[in-house]
């Protein structure tokens, strides 16, 4: 009786068709795509669209090459893992509570202590239009790759713009008494090292939403399907991703400022406790000199 050899796990799949694994740098793909493909018998029903914040980043390289991801994601429906720390999946309702959390954990730079998640809803209408519902649904004409991407990169950018939104609010709760310091007493009393960490994480945070995940620029995926444009000037309008960009660069510059500031306050303070301690030296000089003097 011939025995039939098992079969070999299931690995992450290279993007389908139509889309391309964006990278600035080979050896490390702005995304990967992982699980099965959305066909037209699922998308007879209602997707859960949800995006999670795992960490700074994921080595989406190693991901791609990892079968226990790839066994995971087959589970949760169509998934993609962005560089920038944050995994999509797309698929059925009742598929909405699995996630890929733990099987990623090993791939993840840096991750992150608070969760922040951002879930949709969308519709497949074969033959209708792409548009955005009243109640915030999203109405796609069909379940094709490049139209899931583009919706996967728009929860994404909102999932990044929330980690950082709670940064620098954070940030500011922190400088508030030291303003506060300085203007009633013109001078600042409390520590200072806690407050500059706290301001070199949202510096960390400018770096990433600018550099790494880059929510000011369009998607590489409307280069290579400009009839898209549309649907993501919806999506974009309808998670605020302009507006909220702004708001943060311009907090971000604030918090640059007010970094300068203290930057000059501890310079102050250093050379006014170097030029004590010279005046302290020169102290002891004189009196030790002057003591010899009447031993002498």
């Amino acid at each position: 009786m011939t025995e039939t050899p098992p079969s070999a796990p299931p690995v992450a799949a290279p993007p389908p068709a139509g889309l391309r694994a964006s990278s600035r740098l080979v050896r490390s793909p702005d995304y990967v795509v992982l699980g099965a493909r959305i066909e037209a018998r699922d998308a007879t029903g209602p997707l859960v669209a949800q995006a999670r914040l795992l960490g700074a980043r994921i080595e989406t390289r190693d991901v791609a090459g990892d079968p226990r991801v790839a066994m995971r994601a087959a589970r949760c429906g169509q998934c993609f893992v962005f560089r920038y720390g944050v995994v999509v999946c797309i698929g059925p309702a009742e598929r909405a509570h699995e996630t890929l959390d733990a099987v990623l954990s090993g791939h993840v730079i840096d991750p992150t202590p608070v969760e922040e998640t951002e879930s949709a809803t969308i519709i497949v209408r074969q033959g209708g239009k792409d548009r955005i519902a009243t109640d915030g649904q999203i109405e796609l004409e069909d379940a094709s790759d490049e139209r899931l991407l583009l919706v996967a990169t728009v929860l994404a950018y909102s999932v990044v713009l929330s980690r950082d939104e709670i940064l620098v609010s954070d940030a500011f709760d922190h400088i508030g008494p030291l303003v506060a310091d300085l203007r009633e007493n013109g001078r600042v009393r409390l520590s200072i090292r806690p407050v500059m960490r706290q301001v070199g994480e949202v510096i960390a945070a400018r770096h990433r939403l600018m550099g790494t995940a880059q929510v000011d620029e369009r998607p590489d995926i409307l280069w290579d399907h400009p009839h898209l444009d549309r649907l993501y000037a919806r999506l974009e309008d309808e998670y605020e991703l302009k507006e909220r960009a702004e708001v943060l660069e311009r907090k971000f510059v604030a918090l640059g400022d007010f970094t300068e500031v203290l930057l000059d306050i501890v310079q102050d303070k250093r050379a006014f406790r170097l030029e004590a301690a010279i005046i302290v030296l020169i102290a002891f000089e004189i009196m030790l000199t002057l003591f010899n003097m009447a031993t002498h």
